[in-house]
């Protein structure tokens, strides 16, 4: 959350949209149908925002395609959620690219920097983390990875603790530093029983699919922004911003039309990887796992609109 405000906010009308999503004509059957066939019947528009949500706050001007496809990429060099899990439902999203969890990182190592860099939030008083001496620790890393020849496109840090990017902000759920292809994000405010998480009893049965949803949700999202796509205000779209619990949980696991395509034209040569009903049934199957019932719902959805149009 940042303390400032943006009073000014005017929801996306259809031609925007069009514009965002750009020329589809030389598109492939696949990645053109999934952009362009029933999306009124899939997508929502983007929602009016109420006071104190991202938009009304951050002045969110739009990307297009064409403004994604010329920007600035990361490139290549030689009661917690699961990560296998949350890498196991991230793979359908980037495909081409390989996944690996990393071993974990011990603090001390960095922590005279930390402290630099930690305060004690005056609304939860729990202690907080600025967000650059955890990327600066993982920049270090990423180069010390570079020297085996590893073809490491970026490093997403997970953490325990609760995170700011800077002074005029209450908190941050993660942040994308796309220059340098690092992110980082938390997990404390992901539980339902935070800032009292250490004094919670075992999770219900909903509450580890929430919890794991939003961790799901969340990930998705920063390593979606390292490949340069910004927050999207065309569609209920997981790439929206979001300055609250209420707002992360009104965001759906997919990507938008506008977003689909960007993610399409970021995979470069690996476009050959990028199938969407390859994507969507592999997502289903893995929504059936982990009883995310919406989200399974959507996607059998969609996936039974575009292979009945792909056998006509």
């Amino acid at each position: 959350m940042c303390a400032s405000s943006n009073s000014v906010y005017s929801p996306a009308t259809d031609q925007q949209r069009a514009k965002a999503l750009g020329d589809t004509y030389q598109l492939t059957d696949d990645i053109r149908r999934a952009v362009t066939i029933g999306i009124d019947e899939c997508f929502l528009p983007f929602p009016i925002p109420n006071e104190g949500d991202w938009v009304t706050i951050h002045a969110e001007q739009g990307q297009t395609v064409q403004q994604f496809e010329r920007t600035k990429r990361t490139v290549p060099h030689s009661r917690t959620p699961s990560l296998e899990t949350i890498c196991d439902f991230s793979r359908p999203f980037f495909p081409g690219c390989e996944l690996e969890i990393l071993p974990q990182i011990d603090f001390t190592d960095f922590s005279k920097h930390l402290q630099n860099g930690k305060r004690i939030n005056q609304y939860t008083k729990q202690p907080q983390y600025l967000t650059s001496f955890i990327i600066g620790h993982l920049k270090k890393m990423k180069r010390r990875e570079r020297k085996h020849d590893r073809r490491e496109l970026f490093c997403i840090g997970v953490t325990m603790a609760d995170i700011y990017p800077g002074s005029g902000w209450n908190f941050v759920y993660g942040l994308a530093s796309i220059d340098d292809g690092i992110g980082i994000y938390s997990f404390s405010r992901l539980d339902p029983s935070f800032p009292d998480t250490a004094t919670a009893g075992p999770c219900t049965d909903q509450e580890r699919i929430l919890i794991l949803k939003r961790a799901i949700s969340v990930f998705v999202h920063e390593v979606i922004h390292l490949f340069g796509v910004e927050h999207c205000i065309y569609y209920l779209c997981l790439m929206n911003g979001a300055n609250s619990e209420e707002e992360m949980d009104g965001q759906p696991l997919y990507l938008c039309p506008v977003c689909l395509r960007k993610m399409y034209s970021a995979m470069g040569k690996e476009k050959k990887h990028f199938n969407v009903i390859q994507m969507y049934t592999k997502i289903s199957d893995l929504c059936e796992r982990l009883h995310f019932k919406d989200e399974l719902a959507w996607y059998e959805n969609r996936l039974k609109l575009l292979n009945k149009v792909a056998d006509d």
